[in-house]
């Protein structure tokens, strides 16, 4: 029934924010200088670890993994959220605003660390073709 689309709480959040982060740069770029390595490392890491942790999760089967029920987040918090929070990855769990964080972080960081760089390259380009009379 109907068109089955696949979706990524994830790639959704990570290529919107990269989007929103450009139009922001694109504000302000003259002011902004290139975002550290290890600062960008710092803000993929957290998608690493949770990339990491489900890829290692779905070792034991898709649905099945320690990921998918969350036991140890619930052993940590005392159980204070509902179970739903807690098991699988709908909208509103625990996976869900794990990939949405993580994807965010990702596609901001990428944005501070790499658009200063591809800017000042397209500069350069743009500079030695109007020496060159190419542009006008």
């Amino acid at each position: 029934m109907g068109w089955k689309v696949a979706w990524s709480d994830r790639m959704v959040s990570m290529y919107t924010s990269i989007v929103i982060g450009g139009l922001v740069y694109g504000l302000f770029r003259k002011k902004t200088k290139p975002l550290a390595f290890w600062i960008f490392a710092l803000l993929i890491l957290p998608m690493v670890i949770d990339g990491g942790t489900h890829m290692l999760s779905d070792l034991a089967g898709v649905g099945q993994g320690f990921r998918d029920t969350n036991i140890w987040l619930q052993t940590i918090t005392n159980n204070v959220f509902s179970m739903s929070f807690y098991q699988g990855d709908a909208l509103g769990s625990f996976n869900s605003w794990m990939r949405l964080i993580t994807g965010v972080l990702f596609g901001l960081g990428l944005v501070a660390f790499s658009f200063p760089y591809i800017n000042e390259s397209f500069a350069d380009v743009v500079h030695n073709n109007q020496r060159k009379g190419d542009f006008k």
